[in-house]
């Protein structure tokens, strides 16, 4: 007989007892299984009839759960819940100690039933289940787990509808707003920055951006989220947020995880397509911010009644419109780094803008023309782009 001994605490609740604990990634892959929902293969049944709890799995979401693992901050500090039957367990009230026991490798792989964190669990592999810690020594990647033990699928089923239905999504741009509070460098620290900045002083973007994606008491015909702006922004920042961030906080730890760390997309091309990156590398998040000003500034000088933000009936002033401008303000920026070279410093003017965006065949009225959908953005972006004075 083998075990695995864990310390745990009890806990009692009306749906009865279940023990809290820590087993690693590495164990607690090598004993979890999910009971997919599926029809039960009993052909002696008139009626179809469903088994299992659990929902497939995403491959998706599991390479996403798997890149994530191997950030310099990942963390999962929700439990992971599974359940075990009572003759694989016990649990010793004087050394909290709860122990899992099991005869064979086929026992093992079939000891605990997935109840709520089938992904998180698929996420990890044998190369990212160990990291460094700040002393560069290697550690386990610990996980929290609550056990229920014995629980019948009634039960089983009830946890994972709870845990699944009662999840609130995360307002986007609150998520962004807390960014103000990394410590290290980021795109979307930068591209939030940029947005309060602009939202806060006098020019085109002035008390337009619902800072945590509501509106602020007082102030109306704010057409922007938070979310909206940056979302768009990191657009001509990086093709991976995610990535860079983990760059710059490895960067900031030091020792063997600074030392190993790559930024990735750094060619020519990259900056290119990216017309901003050079500019964040550089830590040049004053030129990113003008630019933005200054080109929606000239924006708001050629078509002013259509960008200004109390016109109900325009396309141009809302979320799809400034979806269609920054892709304008893509390429224009592409364009002018193909002629003139990469620059990391280059500021182009109000007037500058202007000129390139005017190139006299568009009536801003026509914006009231537009139904504002999500399909619009193209509309948007065409009747744009084929009034641009500069040739791309």
């Amino acid at each position: 007989m083998e075990n695995i001994v864990i310390k745990a605490l009890k806990v009692t609740q009306p749906i009865g007892n279940f023990y809290c604990g820590v087993i690693d990634a590495k164990t607690l892959s090598e004993i979890t299984y999910s009971d997919v929902r599926r029809l039960s293969d009993d052909g002696s049944r008139e009626l179809d009839d469903f088994i299992g709890i659990q929902r497939p799995l995403n491959e998706t979401r599991v390479k996403k759960i798997n890149k994530y693992v191997t950030s310099v901050d990942a963390t999962f500090p929700n439990s992971i819940i599974i359940s075990i039957n009572e003759k694989s367990a016990s649990w010793c009230e004087k050394t909290s100690e709860f122990t899992i026991a099991y005869e064979t490798d086929d026992d093992k792989r079939h000891l605990a039933k997935i109840l709520d964190g089938q992904h998180r669990i698929a996420g990890f592999d044998s190369a990212n289940r160990v990291f460094l810690d700040e002393d560069d020594a290697k550690k386990n990647f610990e996980l929290l787990v609550t056990i229920f033990v014995d629980a019948d699928i009634s039960t089983q089923a009830n946890i994972f509808a709870t845990v699944n239905l009662a999840q609130t999504k995360v307002n986007r741009s609150l998520v962004y707003d807390l960014e103000s509070l990394a410590i290290s460098r980021s795109p979307e620290k930068t591209a939030h920055d940029v947005a309060v900045l602009l939202n806060s002083k006098a020019g085109p973007f002035y008390k337009r951006i619902k800072r945590l994606g509501v509106a602020t008491p007082n102030v109306e015909n704010e057409l922007l989220t938070q979310a909206a702006f940056v979302q768009n922004l990191l657009k001509l920042i990086t093709h991976d947020e995610k990535s860079d961030r983990n760059y710059y906080l490895a960067k900031s730890k030091g020792g063997k995880l600074a030392a190993g760390a790559t930024l990735e997309k750094v060619g020519i091309e990259d900056f290119n397509k990216y017309p901003f990156r050079k500019s964040f590398m550089k830590d040049k998040d004053s030129v990113i911010a003008a630019n933005i000003n200054h080109f929606f500034t000239a924006v708001e000088t050629l078509w002013p009644n259509a960008w200004d933000k109390t016109n109900k009936r325009s396309a141009l002033n809302k979320t799809i419109g400034f979806i269609a401008l920054m892709r304008i303000l893509r390429n224009i920026l592409q364009e002018i780094s193909k002629i003139e070279g990469v620059d990391e410093d280059r500021i182009i003017t109000s007037d500058e803008y202007y000129e390139m965006l005017d190139g006299g065949a568009l009536d801003e009225n026509e914006f009231e023309t537009i139904d504002p959908t999500s399909k619009t953005v193209k509309v948007i972006y065409d009747m744009v782009y084929e009034n641009l004075a500069l040739e791309l």
